[in-house]
């Protein structure tokens, strides 16, 4: 009897753990990781990657291994958002490779099928509101197809906003606004508000939890690329800290 019991709480134990991983999604990265601060730190990752990155290479050379390894990745079956992960970081790629921040998003509607795709525009186009899921928002609202899945400015059920980041304060309190569910694909960055919903006012983050808000279920290599991806800009130290450095 006594073996039966300690049998019973074992399985209970291991179930206890086996549903705690699936709702941290594709969590599968010790989140010590997502923390970048230094150019040598950002190369070192790189390097690691599965892309066949050199210590030596220039910015270019690695950024055309990173799309060349992003083109050819087959998404698994294993993580359900890697299809997402990928077109979002595919997003975030094109505006590093444009001169600008590491950050993509993608709009999937209730049938799984993406709708929309969009980058971080801020240095591109010197607008300091054009952070990937704005730029998403507003490509989608002012699109033909929009009004089939809006109602004025609130978006009917079933949509929902991919990032290849955690949306900052700006973008997670838009996305509620317009009534779409939130997804991402790496935890941080450090300026992440989807983590942080307790933080919000009372009535904002009643907003927010009326809609899902959770990391994607992605693998560790989408995870990592889509960090590096926003940190990026440690590369060439781009953005208006150079700019500014680079008048005087």
């Amino acid at each position: 009897m006594k073996k039966t019991l300690i049998l019973i709480c074992l399985v209970v134990l291991f179930l206890g753990i086996s549903a705690q991983t699936n709702q941290q999604g594709g969590s599968v990265t010790d989140r010590s990781y997502f923390i970048t601060h230094t150019r040598q730190e950002l190369i070192s990752k790189l390097t690691d990657l599965p892309c066949g990155i050199k210590s030596d290479d220039q910015v270019k050379v690695i950024l055309d291994k990173l799309k060349k390894y992003l083109d050819e990745f087959k998404p698994s079956a294993e993580f359900e958002d890697d299809i997402y992960a990928r077109a979002a970081n595919l997003q975030a790629l094109k505006s590093v490779m444009q001169g600008g921040y590491g950050i993509g998003s993608v709009l999937i509607d209730k049938d799984g099928r993406i709708i929309e795709e969009a980058h971080n525009s801020q240095i591109q186009k010197s607008r300091s509101d054009l952070h990937a899921e704005m730029t998403l928002m507003t490509k989608f609202e002012d699109s033909r197809h929009s009004k089939k899945y809006m109602h004025m400015y609130v978006y009917k059920p079933g949509l929902t906003v991919f990032s290849s980041a955690e949306p900052c304060p700006m973008c997670l309190i838009r996305i509620s606004t317009a009534g779409a569910d939130t997804k991402y694909c790496t935890p941080g960055p450090e300026d992440g508000m989807a983590s942080r919903i307790d933080f919000l006012p009372p009535d904002w983050k009643a907003m927010a939890m009326k809609y899902s808000v959770e990391l994607g279920d992605c693998s560790p290599v989408m995870q990592k690329i889509s960090h590096l991806l926003f940190y990026s800009f440690l590369l060439d130290n781009r953005g208006p800290d150079k700019q500014d450095s680079d008048s005087h």
